[in-house]
């Protein structure tokens, strides 16, 4: 079962999925809602850079976690792959990934949009406990980029708020920011994104 809040990505999943022997279900649906999926059938979930997105509005991703707790089968696994909080960036490749965010946010705001909101692993890990699971484990790891192209979805991005902002003198301003940020990378060589991977399990009854 593949969900989402939009469904306008499902029809390349199809195309890409089309070739293998599984069965897919679509379900377009808010992860604090899961509707079309009952309680207590689910064996595992597979839950991957998502939660930051659900807690744009603070607090839902607290909501998530219970649903997904609702509708894991007794003994079933939840799986979470984050990207720390920007401010653990601890080396100039990391500085890159935390600037990168630092001006996309900065821009969302401007131009009133939903900001991604990330959890140290130790905060998902207590709110995972509260919500009832347990044999909590997570441990940290990077993922290093060194292409010539790495700020290319970062672009695209800022691209696309630039035009929402209030006046030129701002557009300007983020233009300048994201062509500094160019050079810093070629100086950095590369990227580095911190994260970390949680594995809980809901508490046999």
């Amino acid at each position: 079962i593949t969900t989402d809040i939009s469904d306008q990505h499902f029809d390349q999943l199809r195309r890409e999925f089309s070739g293998l022997p599984i069965q897919i279900r679509f379900i377009q649906t808010d992860a604090c809602a899961l509707e079309r999926i009952q309680d207590n059938t689910i064996d595992i979930i597979v839950c991957n850079y998502t939660l930051c997105a659900i807690n744009s509005q603070n607090g839902l991703a607290f909501l998530a976690l219970r649903r997904f707790w609702d509708v894991l089968k007794p003994g079933g696994s939840l799986f979470v792959e984050e990207e720390m909080p920007i401010t653990c960036a601890i080396n100039p490749a990391q500085m890159i990934w935390s600037t990168k965010w630092r001006i996309l946010r900065a821009a969302q705001l401007l131009a009133n949009s939903p900001q991604y909101s990330e959890f140290q692993p130790k905060t998902l890990a207590e709110m995972c406990k509260i919500t009832g699971f347990d044999q909590i484990e997570w441990q940290t790891d990077i993922t290093l980029f060194q292409e010539e192209n790495v700020l290319d979805f970062f672009h695209k991005r800022l691209n696309g708020l630039i035009p929402q902002l209030p006046n030129d003198a701002l557009q300007m301003g983020f233009k300048e920011a994201a062509a500094k940020l160019d050079k810093e990378a070629s100086q950095a060589g590369g990227m580095e994104i911190p994260f970390y991977r949680l594995s809980a399990r809901k508490t046999q009854k």
